[in-house]
């Protein structure tokens, strides 16, 4: 860390600590050079052994930071200048004055106001509608209240654009995007402009409900209006479709969700402005969401996002009287469509769980009808939903084990195929020794007796096989593997993913050693990762 005081690349005096982790620090600082101007000073630190493998993130991190620098629109931190100074690498970039979505979920509570929420994502909306549209288009990939920056004067910003990924060549944190907010096919390597969507869905269901989706198994967002009852029925449907499974049932782009997002922000104020009228008071500007308490604890209500017609105006008295019916959800049917038996809309036959509600198909939960009260009793857990709440594995505390939404049973079937795998090769290894073992010949004049077995040939430890088993290793992905030779044994050290993973491990050294049990201290970093 930098200390107070420090002068950085000659010009940068940093001023304090202001946030960052792991990789990358951010310290607010001054430019010596024009006026003491305030600005944020980003450390990163590689550690990189390799110089080759430092020069191929250096150049990638530059060239990143010159297209940030490139970028252009109020919603976005400006970048004033990059340099390294050996292992060391410095982003000097606009300092934003202000806090969190995060930080002002956890003042408030958890939760906000739909208005202040809505206001918040349609700025958001139309820096993501910038982004997709350059060419090529920027992914922002890791959108989540913490990287939502909100100033004093109703701004919203968007934050921490992941380039300190260049540095980290052991992790996939950034790659992959953060657990509860980066959609499916981000973790395939296949993200899109609507997983930028997906994950503004995310931070609305949690700005909305207080359910934090980091905490919870991935893809498993319960229908909003189950938890917030209350909740516009357009609202709660919209994000419900952001959040859709397969990105097709999602809407089309960041401008028709940013246009629907307006007009039932627009039609809430409108039914606003007709019971005052009722009341005879004056109309509420459709630039500002109705008040409400939680907008007061919130810290004040929003300001002007967009130009919209007046309340009183031939445009706004043309729309349609029902504005929840015009803003539905289009989705883009399959002609093998089948009905969820949980919200009732139509998904894909094939589907295991509801792009929707998440449900597992063939649940015998009873639907939820729109618009009506949330179930007063709970229903009986399936036995699917009990193991997900039995102790967790090596003595853990009882809770919900972290099953995820998808890909537990496939990962569940990948296991049990590999271990019968493992299981039928020992017992053909068996078997194959006891008919060698009978086939020794007899010793002269004893023909009831049978010599014992010759001593079994000792493994290959040849230089060739070990450095064959290397490269099936590292071609398998299994590069962070190692193993060791002492004696006649070997020894397997190192990390991988799964226990998927460390099954086959041990199956190549299998084969390529003869090994039956080569001691393993592998360690698993997630048990539950998929295959």
């Amino acid at each position: 860390m930098i200390a107070p005081n420090t002068i950085v690349g000659g010009r940068y005096r940093v001023v304090k600590s202001i946030g960052g982790g792991g990789m990358k620090l951010v310290y607010l600082a001054e430019d010596l050079r024009l006026a003491a101007r305030r600005c944020a000073l980003a450390e990163m630190v590689d550690s990189f052994t390799s110089p080759a493998m430092q020069q191929q993130a250096v150049a990638a991190f530059n060239r990143e930071a010159d297209m940030l620098a490139r970028l252009a629109n109020e919603h976005i931190p400006r970048i004033f200048d990059r340099f390294s100074d050996a292992n060391h690498h410095y982003l000097v970039m606009e300092y934003i004055d202000g806090e969190t979505l995060d930080d002002e979920l956890r003042r408030a509570g958890g939760e906000l106001a739909p208005g202040r929420v809505m206001q918040i994502a349609i700025q958001i909306l139309e820096t993501l509608e910038y982004l997709h549209n350059l060419d090529p288009p920027v992914i922002y990939r890791d959108l989540k209240p913490s990287n939502v920056m909100l100033t004093a004067e109703g701004q919203a910003k968007l934050i921490d654009f992941g380039i300190a990924r260049h540095f980290a060549p052991l992790s996939n944190a950034t790659m992959i995007g953060t657990q509860g907010y980066a959609p499916p096919e981000q973790y395939r390597g296949k993200a899109e402009t609507r997983s930028d969507l997906y994950a503004l869905g995310a931070t609305m269901h949690q700005a909305l409900s207080g359910r934090d989706p980091a905490a919870e198994a991935p893809f498993s967002f319960p229908q909003l209006r189950k938890l917030r009852p209350e909740l516009d029925p357009s609202l709660a449907a919209l994000i419900d479709q952001a959040l859709a499974y397969d990105v097709v049932n999602r809407m089309r782009d960041a401008a028709e969700f940013k246009n629907r997002l307006i007009a039932i922000k627009d039609g809430m104020a409108d039914a606003v402005n007709d019971s005052a009228a009722a009341r005879g008071q004056p109309p509420l500007p459709l630039s500002v969401a109705p008040p409400s308490a939680a907008d007061a604890q919130s810290g004040g209500g929003p300001a002007p996002s967009a130009p919209v017609a007046a309340p009183n105006s031939a445009a706004a008295r043309a729309r349609p009287s029902t504005p929840a019916a015009a803003a539905a959800p289009t989705v883009i049917g399959l002609n093998n469509d089948v009905r969820c038996a949980n919200c009732a809309r139509m998904i894909p036959a094939d589907s295991r769980f509801c792009s929707y509600c998440a449900a597992e198909i063939g649940t015998r939960e009873r639907p939820f009808e729109r618009g009506a009260a949330a179930p007063a009793t709970i229903p009986p857990l399936s036995n699917r939903e009990a193991d997900a709440h039995r102790p967790g594995p090596r003595g853990a505390t009882p809770g919900p084990r972290k099953t995820g939404a998808i890909g537990a049973q496939r990962r569940q079937n990948v296991r049990r195929r590999l271990i019968w795998i493992v299981a039928i090769s020992l017992v053909a290894v068996g078997v194959a020794r006891f008919f060698q073992t009978m086939a020794q010949p007899a010793p002269d004049g004893d023909s009831g007796y049978y010599a014992p077995p010759a001593p079994a040939a000792p493994p290959d430890l040849s230089a060739p096989r070990l450095a064959a088993l290397r490269q099936d290793l590292d071609n398998a992905g299994y590069s962070q593997v190692r193993f060791r030779v002492i004696g006649d044994t070997l020894e397997l050290y190192g990390a991988v993913n799964s226990e998927f993973d460390r099954l086959e491990v041990q199956t190549i050294v299998i084969r390529y050693t003869g090994f039956i049990f080569p001691i393993d201290h592998l360690k698993v970093r997630d048990e539950y990762a998929m295959p």
